[in-house]
Order: structure tokens, then C-alpha cells, then sequence
């Protein structure tokens, strides 16, 4: 509640709706800058006259009304005439930033050129503008766990932030940690993901199983499910970018275990052990897995579900809008359900989350204006109508806490979000190593000789922690 009452800006109240104290127009995000100008002068040169009239008039209220912006953004269009350019992956969420450029060079003058290319090549293409030193791009999307190692091309925001009074307690903790190295904030994250269990409704329903809440639990239902109708688990355990590594971790979490601890690798101790025995037992031993897991990436157990080969999917919630359900699958909505990932033992389930952030390139003589756009396409506004509009793209992602959490959101989306929201309260993020990339391929070829090729699993943990701890103490 505001100390003073303006009776000039109770009105503003009443047509638009205050934030930090500036009046942000509830139409403006659909207008041109012209119309908008208009509109603004129009609106407060009718006010402001029943207002002198009435000897109202509060003026700084009637200033910072014809000057406000919404999400932070300077008035006056000082970047005007800026192009920037920004890379990202191939996503339908960063095509939807894309289709609406429109409003931003409407509010700031600035323009913004997309550069798209397919996620597998990222990385590589980052790390020649980090060696060339190149200004170009301007804004770079990148994988959360690849921060530390590439920080030095990317422009701390704390001090923008704190300025333009943004905050990262907007999102959940492991997206907050996905942008945070060495205490200071290098990007705001813009896609990211959080891990559920996806199943067949349809036919847990049809045969009177419960939804699992333990691992041992999830393979007795679907060792029953396969009994019954031949398809299991689309597990996955390719090494090829270390997928594997992201359902077994889960398992480790849940079952007390640590990647590392104090500087010292310890994914070779004794719960990490056993983890690893279970995660190939799943395939060798137990036999709840769908035909072909054993070399299956995680793309190709999604689409095994969505083609009706299996019962259960273990994933990135992206998965569900584009390969579990999608014009190329089999299934319906009311088909698929979606829950936590099972616990490992007990009722504590500790899942993996990550982030893609976007960064400004420290290289870059158009830092300001770069700012300007990254407030912009982070803001929740945007986000939310990303995900509720559905007609060219089905884009689930949502990172704020108040979207995941939206009634809106969640009815176009069969309640995904909230069940992401739930998972992300117990997320964990990989480990902020400038070496983890290399440490996790090493890990991640460990888990697949012993699911691939019969290796003892403390053996091939042991050979690879002594591998991974002479990467950890180069640095």
C-alpha cells in the first residue's frame, strides 16, 4: 500500500497497474510505439486536465506515467537504431522470442538478428568466438554446466541487475546456481529443464497398478506392464553426450551418494556403487526395459513411448510436447501421465535440473542495448503467452516460479508445469567445474561398459574417479 495517496495516480491505478512505482500500460505490449505514444499522450492529457481543474495534479507521478516502460527497460529509446545479433539452439521457445522481436523494436528502437543453430553444435561454436575473441554475437544462449569454463567471454550483470532492480528470486534455486559462478551472476536463464517420470495412464488404469514412488516400485509395475502388453521402460544408455549420466545421477542423489566431495571425486563410493548396480540391473538383470535401451539417447526413448513401444519415459519434461505427444506420435493427453522421478530408497527423491542461460558477450561494443534486450526476453509477460499459445508451436518451457505455478499455464498444458514446479523444489544442478564437461564424458563411459559390455561396476567406477581426479587437479 502506497504511505501518500495521489488522487491523479489512483486513476493510474485504475487503468494500468503500478511497478516500483511507474505506471506499465496493460496495452502497450501489443502496440506499436506510435500508437502507444499516442495512446499515453491522449490518456494523460485528459487526466491531467480534470486533474488542474480539480487542483490535483501530481506531477512526478504524471512524468514518469509518459515516460514508463515495462520490464524494466530505459525510456527514450537511448539504443535506438542498435542491431544486435544473438545465438541460440534450434527450439521452438527461442522461435517464439523470435515472432515477437516486433514488440521489443517497438519499445527500444533496437533490433535483434536470431542466429539458430542445432544444440550438438553449440558448444563448438561458442568455444571459436571465446578463442577469435569475435564481438559477434552480442547475446550467446548457453548450457548452464558449461559456465565456468567459458565465464571469461560472458559480461558480469550484478551491478545492471541490482540498477534495474532484477532479481533472480523469480526462479527456483538450481536455475539461480545454473547462472552463479564464483558469486557473481553471469546471464539470465531462459530455457530450461526439470526431470519426470512419464507413464501410461491408460494402462496402469487397465491393469490396476499404481503410479511408482520408489525405483523398486517402478520396476515391479512395469515388469507387470510388460508381462501384460509387451513394452516396458525407454530407458536409455548411450554414452554419446553423456545421457546416461543424467538418469544414474538420480539414483546416486536418492541414494545418499556424491559426485564429489571437498575437491575429491567420490562417484566411485559405495552408494554410488550400488546406484550403478541397479541402473544396470534394470536392463541385465531385471529385464523392464523396452527392446533396444541398451543403445538408446533419450530421444530415442521418448519416442518409443510416443510410438507405443513403452510404458515409462524417464526425461526432460521438453520431451512430452514434442516426442511423447506431437503429430509424429501415437498418443493422446489422456493417455500419458507424468509424476516425480521415483525415490531410490525411502520417499526422497533428489532429481537433476538444468538451464540454458543467455549471456552478453563480453566482446561486444553494444553491452547497454544487449542488456536492454536480455530484460526484456526474460521477462515472465513474454514467457507465459509462450507457452499458452499454442497455434504455431507447442512450447512447454516455463522457468518463472509464478508461471509454473499459473492456473493458466497449467490448462494448456495438462498440468506440466506444476509437476515441474515440484520436481524443481529438490533439484540439483551439475557441479560448477570448469572440467565437469570432460569428467562427465569419462563418467558417462564408465556407466556404459559396465551396461554395455559386462564391466564390474566398482571397477569401472574406480578406473574412471582416478581419471576424472587427474582432470579435477589440472584445473
Amino acid at each position: 500500500m502506497r504511505a501518500e495517496s495521489c488522487p491523479m495516480e489512483d486513476r493510474f491505478h485504475e487503468l494500468g497497474r503500478v511497478e516500483s512505482g511507474n505506471p506499465v500500460w496493460l496495452s502497450e505490449r501489443y502496440l506499436s510505439e506510435e500508437t502507444m505514444q499516442t495512446t499515453r499522450r491522449t490518456l494523460i492529457g485528459t487526466l491531467a486536465a480534470g486533474a488542474v481543474a480539480a487542483g490535483l495534479v501530481c506531477g512526478a507521478t504524471l512524468a514518469n506515467a509518459a515516460d514508463a516502460l515495462p520490464y524494466g527497460l530505459k525510456p527514450g529509446k537511448p539504443y535506438a537504431g542498435t542491431k544486435l545479433t544473438y545465438l541460440a539452439p534450434v527450439a521452438g521457445q527461442y522461435e517464439g522470442h523470435e515472432a515477437r522481436l516486433k514488440e521489443f523494436t517497438d519499445l527500444t528502437g533496437i533490433e535483434v538478428e536470431f542466429e539458430f543453430i542445432p544444440f550438438r553444435n553449440l558448444l563448438e561454436k561458442i568455444l571459436a568466438i571465446k578463442v577469435a575473441g569475435d564481438a559477434d554475437p552480442d547475446l550467446i544462449n548457453y548450457k548452464d554446466d558449461w559456465g565456468p569454463g567459458l565465464k571469461d567471454l560472458f559480461v558480469p550483470i550484478d551491478e545492471m541487475m541490482a540498477e534495474d532492480k532484477v532479481t533472480l528470486d523469480r526462479y527456483y534455486p538450481a536455475h539461480q546456481l545454473g547462472v552463479t559462478y564464483d558469486g557473481m551472476i553471469y546471464g539470465l536463464p531462459l530455457r530450461g529443464h526439470a526431470q519426470l517420470m512419464f507413464y501410461r495412464k491408460d494402462l496402469l488404469e487397465k491393469h490396476g497398478l499404481p503410479v511408482p514412488k520408489t525405483w523398486d516400485e517402478l520396476a515391479e509395475v512395469a515388469k507387470a506392464i510388460k508381462d501384460k502388453e509387451g513394452i516396458g521402460i525407454g530407458m536409455y544408455y548411450s554414452p554419446k553426450a553423456a545421457q546416461n549420466v543424467a538418469v544414474w545421477m538420480n539414483i546416486l542423489w536418492s541414494n545418499g551418494g556424491e559426485l564429489f566431495r571437498d575437491g575429491k571425486v567420490t562417484f566411485n563410493s559405495p552408494e554410488a556403487v550400488e546406484a550403478l548396480k541397479y541402473y544396470v540391473a534394470l536392463e541385465n538383470d531385471l529385464q523392464v526395459n523396452s527392446e533396444g535401451a541398451k543403445s538408446f539417447e533419450q530421444y530415442d526413448g521418448s519416442l518409443s513411448m510416443g510410438a507405443g513401444q513403452s510404458a515409462f519415459f524417464m526425461g526432460w519434461w521438453w520431451h512430452y510436447g514434442s516426442r511423447i505427444l506431437g503429430k509424429n506420435t501415437t498418443l493422446t493427453p489422456e493417455q500419458v501421465g507424468f509424476a516425480p522421478l521415483p525415490a531410490f530408497k525411502g520417499d526422497k527423491s533428489t532429481t537433476f535440473a538444468m538451464s540454458m542461460p543467455t549471456a552478453i558477450n563480453a566482446n561486444s561494443d553494444k553491452q547497454g542495448a544487449a542488456w536492454e534486450f536480455l530484460k526484456w526476453v526474460s521477462n515472465p509477460d513474454l514467457e507465459k503467452r509462450n507457452v499458452i499459445e499454442k497455434e504455431k508451436r507447442n512450447v512447454i518451457v516455463a522457468l518463472h516460479k509464478k508461471n509454473l505455478m499459473d492456473e493458466e499455464v497449467n490448462a494448456a498444458n495438462q498440468g506440466l508445469q506444476m509437476a515441474a514446479a515440484g520436481s524443481l523444489e529438490s533439484s540439483r544442478i551439475f557441479p560448477q567445474l570448469a572440467v565437469w564437461p570432460e569428467v562427465m564424458q569419462v563418467l558417462a563411459n564408465a556407466i556404459s561398459d559396465a551396461v554395455s559390455n559386462g564391466a564390474d561396476p566398482k571397477e569401472a567406477l574406480d578406473a574412471a574417479a582416478e581419471q576424472a581426479q587427474r582432470l579435477v587437479d589440472r584445473g
